[in-house]
C-alpha cells in the first residue's frame, strides 16, 4: 500500500514532541512491512530516512519550524467553520493525495480536508489540551464538525488512550478506536557513553541526574512543580542532584529565566538544555519525573519506562494506563509535598542506581508490529 501522513510539525531525529515521535514510529513500522510512506510537514527539512520520505510543503513560506502560533496567525482560532475550510483548501492545493490508499492525519484542525479520501485521524489532543491551545469556542466547533463524520465509512478516528477514546466517542457519537502508540526502542538508544554526554553538555559529574523530558510549557506540562518539590529537599539532598529540563522549544524560552532564578535562590542545580537527541537524555537519566496535568498519551512516560528508568508520574488517566503492570514507577497525586517525599525516598534509598527492564508482556503492548497492523486493519 501507499500511505500519506500529514503532520503540522517538522519531523527529525531531534524532535522532542510526542506527535513528532509518533509520526516517526508509525511511518517506520509501515515501511518495515513493505508499505510506501510519505510524510508531509508544514515546515522543516525534506529528507529520506529509513525508507520514509519526509516532505516539507513549507505551508507558511517561512524559514525554521512552524508552531501552533503560526497556524493561528494564518487561519485564526478555528472558532468557526470557515477556518477549517480555509485550511482544508490550502492543504488540498499543496498535497495531491490521489496516489495514496489512505492518509493519516495528526490534527483535528484538518477535519475538512480530503473528505472524499480514506483517512485516519489520530487524536493527539485531549479536551483539556484542546481548550488550552485553541479556546472553548474552537473546541465546541471541533466536536460539532467531528460529529458530522460519525457514520462516514471513509473517515476513521483513533485515540492512543482507552480513557480518551471512550470520552471522544461519547462527545461526538463517533466510533473512536483505541490504538496505543508504539515505540521503536532503538530510536532512544545510543552507543555514546554516559560520560561523553555529560562532557558534551557540560553537566556535573557524580550527581544524580533527574530528567524532565517534556516540553517546558507551564500549564499542561507543569515543569515548575518538579523544581518546587526539589526546593523543599534538605540541603544534603540538594547537593546530590542535578535537575535537567529538556523541552526547550523556541516558544518556551520565555519561561527559562524564572526557573533559573528560583533554582539559584534555593540552591538547586538545574540545567535547561535542548539535547541533540532524546537518546542522550535517557542514557544519562537516573530518575525521570513527568508532572503533567494532562496528556493525550505520554510518549516520555513510555520511553522512560521502556528504558528501565525509575519514573515518577502524575496521577492522570493516560499515565495510569501506561504504568499498568510496570512496577518501576510511582504515581503521585499532583501534590508538591508528595512529589518531594518520593524524590527524597529515591535519593536516600538509592533506587535510581539500578535500571529494571519491563517484563515482556508489558513491552508487547507497544510493539511496532502491533502498531502497524492496527492501523492497516482499520481499512482492511
Amino acid at each position: 500500500m501507499k500511505i500519506g501522513l500529514i503532520s503540522t510539525w517538522a519531523i527529525s531525529d531531534k524532535a522532542i514532541g510526542g506527535t513528532e515521535r509518533f509520526v516517526i514510529d508509525l511511518a517506520q513500522s509501515l515501511v518495515q512491512v513493505g508499505h510506501e510512506v510519505d510524510v508531509y510537514m508544514f515546515s522543516g527539512i525534506s529528507h529520506k530516512q529509513n525508507g520514509v520520505n519526509y516532505i516539507n510543503i513549507n505551508l507558511f513560506n517561512i524559514e525554521g519550524e512552524a508552531d501552533e502560533y503560526i497556524v493561528q496567525e494564518y487561519f485564526g482560532r478555528f472558532e468557526d467553520y470557515e477556518a477549517y475550510s480555509k485550511l482544508a483548501r490550502k492543504l488540498e492545493s499543496e498535497i495531491d493525495v490521489k496516489k495514496y490508499d489512505f492518509i493519516q492525519l495528526n490534527s483535528l484542525l484538518f477535519l475538512e480536508a480530503w473528505k472524499t479520501k480514506k483517512r485516519i485521524f489520530t487524536i493527539h489532543t485531549n479536551p483539556f489540551e484542546y481548550k488550552l491551545a485553541w479556546g472553548n469556542k474552537s473546541y465546541d466547533k471541533m466536536l460539532e464538525i467531528m460529529s458530522n463524520y460519525k457514520d462516514n465509512e471513509l473517515t476513521k478516528f483513533v485515540a492512543p488512550s482507552i480513557y480518551y477514546a471512550e470520552q471522544y466517542s461519547k462527545l461526538t457519537y463517533c466510533d473512536v478506536k483505541f490504538i496505543p502508540h508504539a515505540i521503536d526502542v532503538k530510536r532512544i538508544e545510543t552507543s555514546k557513553s554516559k560520560q561523553d554526554i555529560i562532557d558534551k553538555y557540560k553537566l556535573t559529574n557524580n550527581k544524580i541526574k533527574i530528567i524532565v523530558p517534556s516540553r517546558l510549557e507551564p500549564i499542561q506540562k507543569q515543569p515548575k512543580m518538579v523544581l518546587d518539590a526539589c526546593c523543599l529537599l534538605n540541603e544534603e539532598e540538594k547537593e546530590k542532584i542535578e535537575v535537567i529540563f529538556t523541552g526547550l522549544d523556541k516558544q518556551y524560552i520565555k519561561f527559562v529565566d524564572e526557573l533559573k532564578e528560583q533554582a539559584c535562590n534555593n540552591n538547586v542545580d538545574i540545567k535547561i538544555i535542548r539535547f541533540d537527541y532524546m537518546a542522550e537524555v535517557y542514557k544519562i537519566g537516573d530518575l525521570t519525573i513527568l508532572p503533567s496535568k494532562s496528556e493525550s498519551f505520554g510518549y516520555s512516560a513510555l520511553e522512560s519506562l521502556s528504558m528501565g528508568i525509575y519514573t515518577i508520574l502524575n496521577d492522570i488517566p493516560t499515565f495510569n494506563e501506561i504504568a499498568l503492570n510496570n512496577g518501576f514507577n510511582y504515581i503521585f497525586k499532583n501534590n508538591i509535598i508528595e512529589l518531594k517525599e518520593k524524590i527524597s525516598e529515591i535519593i536516600n534509598n538509592k533506587k535510581y542506581q539500578k535500571r529494571v527492564m519491563p517484563k515482556h508482556s508489558w513491552q508487547e503492548q507497544y510493539t511496532l508490529e502491533n502498531f502497524e497492523k492496527s492501523y492497516i486493519n482499520l481499512f482492511v
